[in-house]
């Protein structure tokens, strides 16, 4: 893949704001452009059709080359048939490696010239022709990873706009360097990043050719390929076939011929379920809350689902990547601080988190399966004893007898613990069990945490759900690194810490001994979220959406349907359920109704403060995970209205601290805009839409 160096370049064009330009650059990039391809096209006219039958005698001292014409890719569309992405063609310059490679000097010379044009050293633009495959390469994206003889894009119209024209205008002066035609991404929506979410392009790998070529897949060096959210899962459909000219040239490497051509063909749109207002305002509360948390190493995620359907209506990441920074090559300088920030990691599908108390609704259900009663009343006292271990209620607050809604509306921590005590007993303490699910773990399952929701991104984690099977599992990956680490010295950490030191060697060591072992501060952890149990948002949000909906289990959808530029559907994406939840109805209204309590007068009621809950109620519960040695993890999931669920909202913010104080205003935040509080709302009363928008003619 070409890459952009770290100098200073002219400002990239983003979509709409073409308009904005200066009337000078768009009539001087107009003419460069109507100039290039009515060229090519008389040129090619002229050589197939008057000079064809002289052409076929010249043979001797010839040679061809292969001419991509880029296919346009398919837009992606929102729930209402906007263009998130769209293209814009551009003329750009490419560095031939062929002529490079076959002059007598091995191209020092024309690649000298070729990097003044662009204003770059000569080692600059040596380094954009690096091959992926080379040992010294820089990591891919930034290394090339296309044909090693094809040309390589190294500068577009918006940042080399002077050295372009400098080409055009006198192609002898610079042999090495071509103008081309290219189709880059667009972005007209610019205050929306959704990276993670729309993904990226990036050039073909060797490794992707040879894919293709056996399994007879019509694909290029000079395709781009869709790297990462929906550009990388819809890619087929996207992507379109490139139309080729194989151009017979002399050995002075003039045009002389064409041997043969084809035209592109363009790739279909993919409609989403994403409103892009909704998305917006999504972003901003979550860059909102990461501010709040007022930590560098917060990270954020934030999912709103369709509560009966489980249609993804938005979905953020962050920290996140730009989608733009990649248009023409991303440096890397860039690529690399992306990297450190994290914002290379699609938290709502790979985000692994322990949920803390959202994870208590799981639990309550065990619990009615078990044959505790949701009706009668319970102890909060503030601490609960289990062996030599105390575990506690936040702040230690003590709450007295009360019933189950009232423990979900305050989240009461030692109810849950002495329940899970209880649950643990009955099926024999302490243990080694290979292939037992105690009733947490089950309830979990049946809600689907511990398995990938089959939302329609790449790349998504699983989580992992504790259990005394789990946990032997566990063990059994794990007891080699456990048992070499209980041995190994500490260096740095045994001069500073000597205290840490010992007591990470000390669980080092009981775990390579008895890690295999679910003991009773495992099932108690469990109850409320902690110790081993780890969830993603989305699985998260798929979960509440089948407590909101009645039991149903939703397939978490982004895309919508497959449709041509005029608008005819190819193909509809359905949402997919699974079927349902082998939980009573009974227990799963009293789940709703309990949950509605938490915005009202319970860990949320500070976030909801003002909110027309009357009007819109929100039925949710807070989550505040602890983490050694960092923040609590802050947690809100929740559906609305809380009677006619429609919606479903999760944030979670890493070291964000409570649920209450972060994640909920987030939450809130993203209600506001979903019924038009104090602004207009995104969607009618009835819903989100289910019909797939009618379009035509949408501008490639």
């Amino acid at each position: 893949m070409a890459v952009d160096d770290d100098e200073p370049k002219l400002p990239r064009l983003r979509g709409e704001t073409v308009a904005t330009r200066t009337t000078t650059r768009l009539v001087i990039l107009g003419v460069l452009l109507v100039s290039l391809f009515t060229a090519l096209a008389l040129r090619t006219v002229q050589l197939t059709v008057i000079q064809g039958a002289d052409l076929a005698q010249a043979a001797e001292g010839n040679r061809t080359r292969e001419v991509a014409d880029p296919a346009p890719r398919g837009l992606i569309l929102d729930s209402s048939g906007r263009p998130m992405v769209g293209n814009s063609p551009e003329a750009a310059l490419a560095l031939d490696r062929q002529a490079l490679n076959e002059s007598p000097d091995g191209g020092v010379a024309q690649l000298e010239v070729a990097a003044t044009a662009l204003g770059l050293t000569q080692r600059q633009l040596s380094q954009r022709l690096i091959s992926c495959a080379e040992p010294d390469a820089p990591p891919r994206p930034v290394c090339d990873d296309g044909n090693p003889v094809a040309p390589v894009v190294v500068a577009h119209k918006a940042a080399d706009e002077k050295a372009l024209l400098a080409v055009a205008e006198s192609p002898s002066e610079y042999p090495a360097l071509e103008v081309v035609s290219v189709v880059r991404r667009t972005y007209p929506f610019d205050e929306l990043t959704a990276g993670q979410l729309l993904g990226y392009l990036g050039e073909v790998s060797g490794e992707e050719l040879a894919e293709a070529a056996a399994s007879g897949e019509d694909l290029s060096s000079f395709d781009r390929m869709g790297r990462g959210g929906l550009e990388q899962q819809y890619d087929a459909e996207l992507r379109g076939t490139a139309g080729r000219k194989v151009m017979v040239v002399d050995s002075r490497g003039n045009a002389t011929g064409v041997e043969q051509a084809s035209d592109p063909v363009p790739g279909h749109n993919l409609i989403t379920s994403v409103n892009a207002e909704l998305q917006q305002r999504v972003e901003r509360e979550l860059s909102d809350a990461l501010a709040r948390a007022g930590r560098p190493k917060a990270r954020g995620a934030a999912v709103v689902l369709d509560a009966n359907e489980g249609r993804v209506l938005a979905m953020s990441s962050q920290p996140d990547y730009d989608p733009r920074d990649w248009v023409g090559g991303i440096s890397q300088k860039r690529y690399e601080a992306l990297s450190r920030s994290g914002a290379l990691l699609n938290y709502p599908i790979q985000g692994q988190a322990p949920p803390g108390s959202v994870f208590k609704p799981v639990t309550l259900l065990a619990m009615a399966d078990e044959g505790f009663s949701l009706r009668r009343g319970y102890d909060c006292p503030g601490s609960y004893q289990a062996g030599q271990r105390s575990f506690t209620n936040y702040n230690s607050e003590e709450f007295g007898m009360i019933s189950l809604r009232r423990a979900m509306e305050v989240s009461c921590n030692t109810i849950f613990y002495r329940a899970a005590d209880r649950m643990w007993r009955d099926g024999g303490g302490e243990r080694v069990a290979e292939t037992e699910i105690d009733p947490v773990a089950n309830a979990a399952a049946e809600l689907g945490f511990g398995s990938p929701t089959g939302v329609d991104l790449p790349a998504e984690a699983s989580g992992f759900v504790a259990s005394p099977a789990a946990k032997y599992g566990l063990w059994q990956e794990q007891r080699d690194n456990w048992c070499s680490d209980a041995k190994a010295s500490l260096g740095e950490l045994q001069a500073s810490n000597p205290a840490r030191a010992k007591y990470l060697k000390a669980i080092a060591r009981e775990n390579c001994r008895t890690g295999n072992r679910w003991r009773q501060g495992d099932a108690i952890n469990a109850a409320i979220g902690q110790g081993l149990t780890t969830t993603t948002p989305i699985q998260m949000a798929a979960a509440y959406a089948t407590i909101a909906n009645g039991g149903r289990l939703v397939t978490p959808t982004v895309g919508k349907a497959i449709v041509t530029n005029d608008g005819d559907t190819i193909r509809a994406i359905p949402a997919v359920g699974q079927g349902r939840v082998k939980v009573s109805r009974s227990n799963l209204r009293f789940l709703r109704s309990a949950m509605t309590g938490v915005p009202t007068r319970g860990t949320a009621v500070g976030a909801f403060a003002g909110f027309p809950l009357a009007k819109h109620p929100v039925a949710g519960k807070t989550g505040s995970a602890q983490m050694e040695g960092k923040q609590s993890t802050s947690w809100f999931a929740s559906f609305a209205p809380a009677v006619d669920p429609k919606y479903v909202v999760v944030v979670m913010i890493t070291e964000g601290g409570t649920g209450g104080e972060n994640a909920a205003p987030a939450a809130r935040g993203i209600y506001e805009s979903i019924f038009g509080v104090d602004t207009e709302a995104v969607f009618p009363k009835s819903g989100p839409p289910s019909e797939i928008p009618k379009i035509s003619g949408v501008s490639r």
